[in-house]
């Protein structure tokens, strides 16, 4: 390989680093807006909020660490809306607004969230070891550790988190949550029964 494609190919590679950031970027400033969601989603659950409110403080600081390495790269961050970030916000706030156990769901979704999340800096890492933008890569490492550690902290408060949604069945009509609509579908229309006398008059 000549040495103009090497330099071709270095500057192919750097642009890529760089479009994978700004795709992190905007993955983190979508997080950011449904977590300020959830933590109006989860004002009945104290420990839920407040593990809500330390995701999106951490959220923002990561969204900070990635401008900074777009930055380094001597650019600037894409003020252009993101596929990716749309595609992930969306993926974030499934089947909760109507939800009654939107809680429990946004848990599930939140946790594999974070692991998309932590698969998504690893490659970042890779991709900054292969152009020598050392820096990135320790950011990247840092960021996809706390998103692990994130994700943990979700797993171990799921089991927490569903006994106490269990616990307000209570105040549920009975039969609701069998029709379906504690799933967030809406429950089956259940059409009064014939009776012999309304058969004969039909008749």
């Amino acid at each position: 390989m000549t040495t103009e494609q090497t330099a071709a190919v270095e500057r192919t590679s750097r642009h890529l680093l760089k479009a994978w950031l700004d795709d992190a970027l905007a993955m983190e400033n979508a997080l950011a807006v449904v977590l300020q969601h959830r933590i109006k989603d989860s004002k009945d659950f104290p420990e839920v909020q407040k593990l809500d409110r330390e995701h999106l403080q951490e959220t923002l600081q990561h969204a900070e660490m990635v401008k900074r390495a777009i930055t380094r790269l001597g650019e600037k961050p894409s003020t252009a809306k993101s596929m990716f970030g749309t595609v992930f916000g969306t993926l974030q706030a499934p089947m909760t607004g109507l939800a009654k156990d939107e809680v429990v769901k946004n848990f599930l979704v939140d946790h594999a969230a974070e692991q998309f999340e932590v698969a998504s800096y690893r490659a970042l890492i890779v991709a900054a070891r292969e152009v020598g933008e050392t820096e990135t890569a320790e950011a990247c490492e840092k960021i996809m550790a706390e998103d692990q550690a994130m994700a943990d902290r979700l797993m171990e408060l799921l089991p927490i988190v569903v006994k106490a949604h269990m616990g307000t069945l209570s105040a549920v009509p009975a039969g609701t949550a069998s029709s379906g609509e504690m799933m967030g579908q809406p429950a089956e229309e259940k059409k009064p029964a014939v009776t012999s006398q309304a058969q004969g008059e039909g008749a």
